[in-house]
């Protein structure tokens, strides 16, 4: 579920995943929820992504986007990156940094994850995963499951995946009353994750 709400915020040009491409994942993988939950979401991911949409006032421009209006091409620079430093120079910025800690000195790899195409998780899926694992814990399960996930980010009062169930008519209350309700396995029916 994780690789496709990546998948679904790189197509909305979006550098980071949040619990609206887990909402949109999750929707994607509706097999995977108890059959009283893929009920009451919507059918279509269109539908949710039009709403996302509207919150964010249009589709968000991509990075090579904001460049260009600055004259910056950004497969240009990571073209000449490569010619300077090598064919697995991006490569390289992928990985960690390795230095000792230095509480004074936070660096930030905002310019180098943008030429690596790098992706980051939002404050509101970590707090969703969270939950998740409570609740796998509580029901004594070894792992979060898509059910469990999808609780965990109803659990998120402010989480914009919320919102987004709110404006296509989805109590994200019910939701949670669903899931709390549904078998203990919540798989949908076929055991598999």
């Amino acid at each position: 579920v994780f690789n496709t709400a990546l998948a679904e915020a790189r197509s909305l040009g979006h550098n980071y995943v949040g619990t609206e491409h887990l909402l949109l994942a999750l929707m994607r993988h509706r097999e995977f929820l108890p059959g009283a939950v893929a009920a009451l979401l919507p059918r279509d991911v269109r539908v949710v992504t039009a709403a996302l949409e509207r919150v964010l006032d249009g589709p968000p421009p991509r990075d090579a986007e904001l460049l260009r209006t600055l004259g910056i091409d950004l497969d240009e620079v990571r073209s000449a990156v490569r010619q300077t430093f090598g064919d697995d120079a991006l490569e390289r910025l992928r990985r960690p940094v390795h230095q000792p800690w230095q509480p004074w000195r936070r660096p930030s790899r905002r310019c180098m994850s943008l030429l690596a195409g790098g992706m980051g998780v939002a404050p509101r899926v970590k707090q969703a995963f969270e939950h998740a694992r409570r609740d796998a814990d509580r029901r004594q399960q070894p792992a979060i499951d898509p059910a469990g996930l999808l609780l965990g980010m109803v659990e998120v009062e402010d989480a914009l995946s919320n919102r987004l169930l709110r404006d296509v008519g989805i109590d994200p209350s019910e939701v949670r009353r669903v899931l709390r309700d549904a078998p203990a396995d919540h798989d949908g029916g076929d055991g598999q994750h």
